[in-house]
């Protein structure tokens, strides 16, 4: 049952739904000139007060975690210690809110993670922005943020597809908002029904393993109960084909919303049509969330079908099929960014092939038992960190390139560094990551997630990432080439607005913190526990 101390566990949820309802409050009742210079001021007020709001909700729910100061006991109470113990009362711990949100460390790094990348969004379109209805463009970010937020706690089927159709729906109308653009609309129509495919797959799933639990209860369980994944875990045991096929159709109904192998038909088309903003945050924050919500699905729900990827007599379980679409994602993502020749399409077939090095640590996760299962979830989530950083950070480049010369293509590339060398090298710091050059943080996330794995038993997966990892280099040493060696058709200096700048700055001295300092997030990530044991 809800009750008023709840209140405080989810109020990172009830300041994006107030700061979502105050964008479109804010434009809808202030009376606007008809003129070219109010329609600018009328973008800059909602992109402003959206980019000021997620600032200010990412700096609560960091201080509600108690991540970077614990507000001891014995500190005497006056009004601001007393405001500040009860927002850190709704910190990690404490059962799931009616059975279905967990306020855990995992729920408390994801929220980090989405609204620091919708706010590094924001900051992106003050100036690459929509020429109408900008409130509603904002709004639309911040709505889908708060849907991840709820697929990152959900413990129960029910808040993990509602979670999951309030992040995509928001996403479609984004990704086809720019509707004078062809391939924007068709972009935000691919994503459409690709979408609304795999969340009929995921429901199907779903609605299987509910048939599944009330079987195997004999009608006597609660509906809410059997659809708790804990409950799931328990009743688990028994096994059976029908909680084999819920799994899998699981396993693709997400597999689509993270685009790994062979159900990514829809990212390259989707980012290369999307307006650059978008495509940065439908590539990061919406991919982050559908691991997370995989990860709590699988180890909570399915601990006992896991497993191994380790090539003996125990292959089987969702382990080795997750292995199996790392192979192929690998593979296919980094083969198909070779040819490529716009910017944002071969960035597209990265992020396909970085969705295989993210596998790496679920993976992990159910390694025998001597292996430690927190270095596999440590590791997913510190790539998930890195990740979201880094595309951000590119895309967010390529956005001022293409606003500056028109296009986004890899020949728009060519002479960066002579027409605008900061907007080159931030650049570069965003490739080289990306390609796991040292020291950089997108090193350290590799040589993690692939350590685990080869701890785990899964040497030979590790092997073949590996030489997939050097294929990577020849397309990111190619944008590389098009930066500082090709010469420029056009000498005249490329301007870059200074939202889109202060995003790249604050993403590439994340990588470089990270890639330095890791020990800063891994020792936080090390305690996301998983609910349900084997």
């Amino acid at each position: 049952m809800f009750q008023i101390t709840d209140v405080p566990r989810i109020l990172p949820e009830i300041l994006l739904l107030v700061l979502a309802l105050l964008v479109l409050g804010s434009d809808i009742f202030e009376r606007w000139a008809n003129n070219d210079a109010a329609r600018l001021e009328r973008v800059r007020a909602s992109a402003q007060l959206t980019a000021i709001g997620l600032g200010l909700i990412f700096v609560i729910a960091l201080v509600q975690s108690g991540y970077v100061y614990k507000l001891p006991d014995t500190v005497p109470v006056n009004f601001l210690t007393n405001i500040l113990r009860n927002l850190q009362s709704g910190g990690p711990g404490q059962a799931p809110i009616i059975g279905a949100f967990a306020t855990d460390d995992l729920t408390m790094i994801s929220r980090l993670v989405f609204i620091g990348a919708a706010f590094l969004t924001s900051l992106l379109c003050l100036d690459d922005y929509p020429s109408s209805n900008p409130a509603e463009f904002y709004a639309l970010i911040i709505f889908s943020t708060l849907g991840m937020c709820l697929m990152a706690g959900a413990t129960e089927l029910v808040m993990i597809f509602l979670g999951v159709e309030m992040t995509s729906i928001p996403l479609y109308i984004l990704a086809g908002y720019f509707s004078s653009e062809a391939r924007s609309s068709e972009s935000g129509m691919k994503y459409l029904l690709f979408g609304a495919m795999s969340s009929a797959i995921l429901l199907y799933g779903m609605s299987l393993v509910y048939g599944f639990a009330a079987n195997a209860v004999g009608g006597n369980g609660v509906a809410n109960d059997l659809t708790q994944l804990s409950r799931i875990a328990a009743l688990s045991k028994q096994g059976g084909p029908l909680l084999t096929l819920s799994m899998i159709l699981i396993i693709a109904g997400i597999g689509y919303k993270v685009a790994v192998v062979p159900f990514h038909g829809w990212s390259p088309d989707v980012y290369q049509g999307a307006p650059t903003p978008v495509t940065a945050f439908i590539s990061t924050a919406s991919k982050a969330a559908g691991f997370i919500v995989l990860f709590r699905l699988l180890t909570v729900a399915f601990p006992r079908l896991s497993g191994s990827a380790i090539l003996d007599a125990n292959l089987g379980g969702w382990t080795s099929l997750l292995a199996l679409l790392a192979l192929l994602t690998l593979i296919v993502g980094n083969l198909a960014a070779l040819p490529q020749t716009n910017a944002k399409r071969l960035l597209a077939y990265s992020s396909i092939a970085q969705a295989g090095f993210i596998l790496l640590g679920l993976i992990a996760w159910a390694a025998p038992q001597a292996f430690d299962r927190n270095q596999g979830t440590a590791s997913l989530l510190y790539y998930l960190v890195v990740y979201t950083l880094t595309n951000v950070g590119g895309f967010g480049a390529l956005s001022a390139i293409k606003l500056a010369v028109g296009g986004d293509d890899v020949s728009d590339l060519n002479g960066l560094a002579r027409r605008n060398l900061p907007l080159a090298v931030l650049f570069a710091f965003c490739v080289l990551s990306l390609a796991g050059v040292p020291p950089l943080a997108g090193f350290f996330a590799k040589f993690y997630v692939f350590m685990v794995a080869w701890q785990s038993g899964a040497w030979w997966l590790v092997i073949i990432a590996l030489f997939t990892t050097i294929v990577s280099l020849y397309y990111y040493l190619r944008m590389l080439k098009a930066m500082f060696i090709t010469a420029p058709s056009n000498e005249s200096p490329v301007a870059v607005p200074a939202g889109i700048m202060s995003a790249l700055g604050i993403s590439v001295a994340g990588l470089v913190i990270l890639g330095l300092f890791p020990n800063l997030v891994l020792g936080i990530l090390s305690r996301v526990q998983t609910v349900a044991g084997m």
